[in-house]
């Protein structure tokens, strides 16, 4: 058999057990890797999420504290100590949800029923790094650094790809750069398995595949498309499903697939109203992960 034909038959495979998952799995999507240099709260040991992470990181980079710890001015007098002589603090905000009702509505027992909204109610508060208080004898726990193992398989289909764009390891996210060709990946230590270092890798390889230099996917879309739109997410749905391709691939399908699965999940949410499209990016997906592997499709239309 060749060797078009045998990766046919897998996707086929794969693109069946992918539907046959996401209709029928209660799934949520799990973030594989931990930021290095995650900031937390010292007193409650809680990441900071989303504006506040982000903020936080760059305060700490930029002002070259020595750890990412914050602490509130209470918090700080609680465990004995104080902010130091004019040390400025920083701010970040947290939102208090709550509900109210909104209007009625009639259930399908004929019984009048509360529709209910959420009100966002922000609140600014402002944090210390733990370098910018003193009287206290801070004890951070020095998380052990997983070892990363090359996987043969894996390494083969990277350095087959023949115009694969440079990839850089700079920061905590993971993304494929059209403008500049370029994949930026965070450090490999830091994914909860070799696996799913791959797994994402793959998952940006295909991203790039879409550049005009390569299989042109992008140019069949608007230039400029928002995230979460229908267009942005068929890209998401195409990239997924072409990494569970190379996953299934290089065998390590298996430790990734629930995650992919939640994953696509989510981004069918804008596209539910046209099933045609896991076929459409199961397609574009299946192009793309034979361009990485150089596979000439005979017949492919």
């Amino acid at each position: 058999m060749k060797a078009w034909e045998n990766f046919n038959k897998l996707a086929e495979t794969v693109t069946n057990e992918i539907i046959e998952g996401i209709q029928n799995e209660n799934l949520t999507w799990e973030k594989v890797w931990n930021p290095r240099n995650a900031p937390k709260n010292y007193a409650s040991d809680r990441p900071y999420l989303g504006f506040n992470a982000l903020w936080l990181a760059w305060v700490t980079t930029s002002k070259k504290f020595s750890s990412p710890y914050f602490l509130t001015f209470k918090q700080a007098k609680q465990l004995g100590g104080n902010v130091k002589k004019n040390e400025k603090g920083t701010k970040v905000v947290f939102w208090k949800i709550s509900k109210f009702v909104k209007g009625k509505t009639t259930n399908k027992e004929g019984e009048d029923e509360d529709v209910f909204g959420r009100k966002f109610t922000p609140f600014i508060w402002t944090v210390f790094n733990i370098d910018q208080i003193e009287g206290i004898d801070f004890s951070i726990k020095e998380t052990e650094e997983r070892v990363f193992s090359p996987i043969e398989t894996c390494e083969s289909i990277i350095s087959g790809y023949i115009d694969c764009p440079n990839i850089v390891y700079e920061g905590d996210e993971a993304y494929y750069s059209p403008v500049n060709d370029f994949i930026n990946m965070p450090e490999k230590e830091t994914f909860k398995g070799d696996e799913q270092f791959y797994s994402v890798l793959f998952h940006e390889m295909i991203h790039s595949t879409g550049n005009t230099s390569r299989l042109g996917r992008f140019s069949e879309r608007p230039a400029s498309v928002g995230f979460g739109s229908a267009e942005y997410s068929k890209e998401e749905l195409v990239a997924e499903m072409g990494a569970s391709y190379l996953n299934a691939f290089a065998g390590i399908k298996d430790a990734n697939f629930k995650n992919s699965l939640a994953y696509m999940k989510g981004w069918l949410k804008p596209l539910q109203d046209d099933p045609k499209m896991l076929i459409y990016a199961a397609q574009k997906a299946h192009q793309a992960a034979n361009y990485i592997l150089g596979i000439e499709q005979e017949g492919e239309e």
